[in-house]
C-alpha cells in the first residue's frame, strides 16, 4: 500500500501541531470521504468502521445533509445565537425535545461539542438542586474541557500535569454486561452506599452522570440491573439521573438514545458528535424546570447552536425518523451481529468476546496463556487493526484490547461484509505470525 504522500503530511504535522492532538494508529491523511468510504492522500480507499469517532452516523457527505447545508450557506454561514434568534436553531430544538424519552416536557441548551455539553449538565444540575457533588464512573470518558476531563476516568494521560481539576467529582465502579447477574445484584451499589454512609452525603449529590454504554472505555453496555438500581437510588435521594449519549445517541444503538434500552426516563441527556450531522455541535437537554434554573449568560457560546450545524442536524433528524431508514437499520444491525458471530466462531482463540448494542460493537482480542487462561492482548489488538488498515479497513481500538466497530448506520451490506472479511484475514495473518512486531512502533492510540 502506498503511504508516501500521507507520511509527508504526517511529518509536516509533527512540526506544527501539538503532540496531544492525535491518538494515532497509522499514517492516514484524509483527502476525501463519501458515504462509507474514506480516501487518503495516496489514493487508498478504506471501508469506514470508525465513522469519524461516531460523529458521522449517516456517513460522510450525505446528499440530503449537504443540500441542507448548501441552502443554509446561501442565507448566512452563521450569526451568533447568543444575541439573536434563527429558524434553524429553533427548529432543531423543537425536533430534539420532541423525542425526549417518556414524552417529558424538555428544553435544550446548545454548545459546540460533547465536552462542553457535559460541562453544561454539571452547571444545570448544581443550579437546579442547590447541591455541588457529581457522581461519575471509573473507565468513563466525558470529554476534554476542564469540567468534562474532571469527570473522565479512563486514562491518566488526561490528568497528568494538568491538575487541579473541577472539585466535588466522585468516581465509582461501573457494572457492565460482562459481569454475572448475581454479582451485579449484590455489589453494584455497595461502593456508593458505603460512601453515602461514611463521607458523601446523598443530600449533597446533585447528579449521577452515566454512559449507558461506555464508549472509549471499551464499548461496554451497563448491566440492566445496575441501571435500574442506580436509577432507583437517584429517585430515593432526589439526585438527577443524567444519560451521557455523546457517542451512543442518534440511533447508534438502534434507538434514538441508548438509555431507551433500559426502561428508565432520565432527568437530562448529554449529546454531541453526530448531533450536528457531521458539523460541530453539542447540547444538553433536560426537563424544562431544570433548564429554566439558570439565567443568561450562564451557558452560551458565540457559535453554539449555529445555523449551519443546526441545518445539518435538522436534515439528519428527518432521515433518522423515516420508517424506511429504521427498517433498513434493523436489517443492518442483524447483519453486523451475524458477521461478528461468524468471526468469533472462526477465531475462538483470538476473539474473546463480542459485545455492544445495535451498531455500537466491541470485539475483544485475547491470547491464551500457558495455563490455558485467556487474557487481554493489547499488542495483538494493534497488529490486527494495523493489518486491517493495510488491507483498506479503517478501524481502531478502545480500552486495551477492544476493536471499536461503529460503521455508518447506513453502510452498504457489501461494504459491511467486506470489512469483516478484512478483519477475518487480519486475524488469520496474526494467528500465523505474519504480522511483524515492527508495526508496533506506530502504536500511539488509546
Amino acid at each position: 500500500m502506498k503511504q508516501m504522500a500521507c507520511q509527508e503530511w504526517v511529518n509536516r504535522d509533527a512540526e506544527v501541531v501539538a503532540t496531544c492532538q492525535h491518538l494515532s494508529y497509522f499514517p492516514l491523511v484524509v483527502e476525501s470521504a463519501q458515504g462509507d468510504i474514506v480516501t487518503d492522500k495516496d489514493g487508498n480507499r478504506f471501508i469506514d468502521f470508525l465513522t469519524s469517532a461516531s460523529s458521522l452516523n449517516l456517513g460522510s457527505c450525505h446528499p440530503e445533509i449537504m443540500s441542507a447545508v448548501q441552502e443554509q450557506f446561501q442565507k448566512c454561514t452563521q450569526y451568533t445565537p447568543a444575541y439573536t434568534y434563527n429558524e434553524a436553531t429553533i427548529t432543531y430544538a423543537e425536533n430534539l425535545v420532541s423525542v425526549y424519552p417518556g414524552g417529558v416536557k424538555a428544553k435544550i441548551a446548545f454548545g459546540n461539542c460533547g465536552s462542553d455539553a457535559n460541562d453544561c449538565a454539571v452547571k444545570f444540575a448544581r443550579a437546579y438542586t442547590g447541591r455541588k457533588k457529581i457522581i461519575t464512573f471509573l473507565n468513563s470518558y466525558h470529554g476534554n474541557t476542564y469540567g468534562s476531563c474532571s469527570m473522565t476516568a479512563c486514562t491518566p494521560r488526561m490528568r497528568e500535569k494538568m491538575g487541579p481539576f473541577l472539585p466535588e467529582i466522585y468516581h465509582f465502579p461501573y457494572f457492565g454486561i460482562n459481569l454475572p447477574d448475581e454479582q451485579v445484584e449484590r455489589d453494584c451499589l455497595q461502593a456508593i452506599e458505603n460512601a453515602f454512609s461514611m463521607y458523601l452525603s446523598p443530600e449533597e449529590v446533585a447528579a449521577v452522570v452515566i454512559e449507558p454504554i461506555q464508549g472509549d472505555g471499551g464499548i461496554l453496555p451497563a448491566h440492566p440491573i445496575f441501571i435500574r438500581k442506580l436509577y432507583d437510588l437517584c429517585q430515593k435521594y432526589h439526585i438527577l439521573f443524567i444519560s451521557e449519549e455523546v457517542q451512543q445517541g442518534f440511533y447508534r444503538t438502534g434507538k434514538f438514545f441508548a438509555i431507551e434500552h433500559y426502561g428508565v426516563i432520565p432527568d437530562g441527556i448529554i449529546m454531541g458528535k453526530s448531533i450536528g450531522g457531521g458539523f460541530p455541535l453539542g447540547a444538553f437537554m433536560a426537563r424544562a424546570d431544570i433548564m429554566d434554573s439558570l439565567p443568561a449568560p450562564a451557558h452560551l457560546f458565540t457559535l453554539g447552536g449555529n445555523q449551519v450545524s443546526c441545518a445539518a442536524g435538522n436534515a439528519l433528524f428527518t432521515i433518522l425518523q423515516r420508517r424506511a431508514f429504521q427498517e433498513q437499520l434493523a436489517r443492518t444491525i442483524k447483519l453486523l451481529w451475524e458477521e461478528a458471530g461468524q468471526l468469533q466462531r472462526k477465531h475462538p482463540d483470538v476473539v474473546g468476546f463480542v459485545r455492544g448494542i445495535g451498531m455500537s460493537m466491541g470485539i475483544g482480542i485475547v491470547k491464551k496463556t500457558d495455563t490455558g487462561e485467556y487474557r487481554a492482548d493489547p499488542e495483538g489488538t494493534y497488529k490486527i487493526l494495523y493489518r486491517a488498515y493495510e488491507n483498506h479497513l479503517l478501524i481502531i481500538n478502545v480500552g486495551a484490547n477492544v476493536l471499536r466497530v461503529q460503521p455508518p448506520l447506513n453502510i452498504s451490506d457489501d461494504h459491511l461484509r467486506k470489512g469483516f472479511a478484512i478483519l477475518d484475514q487480519a486475524m488469520t495473518d496474526f494467528e500465523k505470525g505474519d504480522i511483524p512486531d515492527a508495526v508496533l512502533a506506530g502504536k500511539k492510540g488509546w
